[in-house]
C-alpha cells in the first residue's frame, strides 16, 4: 500500500490496540462495579498465582509479558491491598516468591465470573465460527511477531 493511502483508523495495529484498550476498560469497569479491588494488570498476576501459587517475580513477569520493574510495582500495590505476600526464597535469598493471601484467594470466583462476563460482552453477536476464526488469526499474528 502506498504511504499516501494509509489510514490509521483502518490499520490492523490501530484496531488491535484500540480493541485491547476497550477490553481492558470493560474488564476494569466490571471489576469496579462488583467491588473487586483489582485492575486488569493485577488480575493477570492473580490468575497466574491461582494456577500456581508461590511463583518468582521473574516468572510472573515472563508469564504476563511485563518487565520485572512493572511486576514489582504491581506486587507492591497488591501487598498494600493484602492480596499477595512476598516471601524470600528458601534457598536463593536474592529471589522472592509471591503467594496469594487469604484475601487474594477469596476473590478468585468473583473475579473469574467478571472475566467470563467480559468475554460474553466481547463475544455478543459474534458467531462461534467467527470467534474461532478471529482467535486463530490473533494466534497467528502473535506467532508472526514472536522472537
Amino acid at each position: 500500500m502506498a504511504y499516501d493511502k494509509y489510514i490509521l483508523a483502518e490499520s490492523v495495529g490501530y484496531k488491535i490496540t484500540n480493541t485491547a484498550r476497550l477490553v481492558t476498560n470493560r474488564l476494569n469497569n466490571n471489576f469496579k462495579q462488583n467491588d473487586l479491588p483489582v485492575t486488569n494488570e493485577q488480575w493477570a498476576i492473580m490468575i497466574r498465582l491461582w494456577e500456581e501459587d508461590g511463583l518468582t517475580q521473574n516468572r510472573l513477569a515472563s508469564l504476563t509479558n511485563k518487565d520485572s520493574a512493572s511486576v514489582s510495582r504491581l506486587i507492591n500495590n497488591m501487598i498494600k491491598r493484602d492480596l499477595v505476600t512476598r516471601i524470600p526464597h528458601p534457598v536463593d535469598k536474592r529471589t522472592n516468591l509471591i503467594f496469594l493471601t487469604n484475601a487474594g484467594k477469596s476473590l478468585q470466583v468473583a473475579m473469574i465470573e467478571q472475566a467470563q462476563k467480559t468475554v460474553e460482552q466481547i463475544s455478543q453477536n459474534i458467531s462461534d465460527e467467527d470467534m474461532k476464526t478471529f482467535l486463530k488469526v490473533l494466534y497467528q499474528i502473535d506467532e508472526n511477531l514472536s522472537d
